[in-house]
């Protein structure tokens, strides 16, 4: 990493750190009842929508998280790890509980995008 590189990979991860920032003072003044994470990839995605961000504008910074995920994910593996004992003996229901949910958000994920796609057709005069 040298020169314009690295300065531009600096400035793109200074833009997604205050757009956390951001979300999470919004999260905080309006009392919003999700992780401020959240608040941000909706900020996030309609900077992406609206134009004012361009997926370009990331490619550095998404291409850097993307080859060191491994990393974030370490600490999730320690967990795993730390309480082997307790999943060894629970884990049937943790699975089950990830099994159900999935399906849940499928199923949920399907019926809304139906109800969009129903909706669309309805203002569109057909």
């Amino acid at each position: 990493m040298m020169g314009g590189w690295s300065l531009k990979l600096l400035l793109e991860v200074l833009v997604l750190c205050m757009l956390y920032g951001i979300a999470v003072l919004v999260t905080d003044f309006l009392a919003l009842p999700v992780p401020p994470v959240l608040t941000g990839m909706v900020l996030f995605f309609l900077l992406l929508v609206t134009g004012v961000l361009k997926p370009a504008h990331f490619e550095h910074s998404s291409g850097l998280f993307y080859r060191h995920m491994a990393l974030f994910l370490v600490p999730s593996i320690v967990g795993v790890m730390k309480y082997w004992g307790i999943l060894r003996q629970q884990g049937w229901a943790l699975f089950l509980i990830i099994v159900v949910s999935t399906i849940f958000v499928l199923i949920t994920t399907a019926w809304v995008a139906m109800l969009c796609k129903q909706g669309g057709k309805q203002n569109d005069g057909g």
